[in-house]
C-alpha cells in the first residue's frame, strides 16, 4: 500500500527527471576525467620520448667538450676522435678565435682608410664643382660675379663712419658735399 501512494503523490516524476539528470552529470563526468587522462597519458609519452633524444646526444657533446678542452690545452686529439671531421672543426674553434680580434683591427683600419679616401674625394668633387660654376658664371655672366666682402675679424679693425652732415640746399646754389670721413675704431676685448 505504501508503495501506491508514492506513485499517486506528484513526486515519482521529479524524482526520475533527478536520476536522469544525475545519470548525464556522471557520464559527463567520467567522460571528461577519460578525456583528461587520455591527453596526460600522451603528453607524458611524448616528453619520454623526448627526453631519451636528449639522454642520446649527451655523449656527443661531452666527446665535443673534450675536444674543446684539449684543442684549449694545445692537446692533440685522442684516437677516437682523430678521424671524426666534427671534431676536427670544433678543434680549429680555439685558434680562430685567438686570431679574430687581430683581424676585426685590420679589417677597421681598413675601413676607415677607405671611408678616408672616400671622404677626401667626395671633398675635391665638391670643390671642382663649385670652381667649375664659378668660372662658367664669370665666363657667360661677368657682370654677375662680384667679390664678396670678407666679414671683419677680431684682428681686423672694425670701420665707423661719422655720420653726414644734413646739408640744407640754399636757393639757386647747389653746393657739392663733403667728402665723408672714416675714422678707424680697434676695440679691445
Amino acid at each position: 500500500m505504501g508503495y501506491a501512494v508514492l506513485a499517486d503523490s506528484g513526486l515519482a516524476p521529479w524524482g526520475q527527471a533527478a536520476a536522469i539528470i544525475l545519470a548525464v552529470y556522471l557520464f559527463a563526468s567520467i567522460m571528461i576525467g577519460l578525456v583528461l587522462a587520455a591527453a596526460l597519458m600522451l603528453t607524458l609519452a611524448w616528453l619520454r620520448e623526448k627526453a631519451e633524444q636528449i639522454k642520446k646526444i649527451q655523449p656527443a657533446v661531452n666527446r665535443i667538450n673534450h675536444a674543446l678542452v684539449s684543442a684549449q690545452k694545445g692537446e692533440p686529439l685522442p684516437l677516437d676522435m682523430a678521424d671524426n671531421q666534427l671534431m676536427q672543426a670544433v678543434s680549429q674553434i680555439p685558434r680562430v678565435a685567438a686570431t679574430l680580434p687581430a683581424k676585426a683591427s685590420a679589417v677597421e683600419q681598413k675601413v676607415e682608410q677607405g671611408s678616408d679616401r672616400v671622404m677626401h674625394a667626395v671633398i675635391e668633387f665638391h670643390a671642382r664643382t663649385e670652381m667649375v660654376k664659378g668660372i662658367a658664371k664669370a665666363f657667360f655672366l661677368p657682370g654677375l660675379t662680384r667679390s664678396r666682402p670678407a666679414a671683419p675679424t677680431r684682428t681686423q679693425p672694425i670701420v665707423e663712419r661719422e655720420p653726414e652732415p644734413v646739408v640744407m640746399p640754399r636757393e639757386g646754389i647747389i653746393e657739392p658735399l663733403p667728402y665723408e670721413e672714416i675714422m678707424i675704431v680697434q676695440r679691445m676685448r
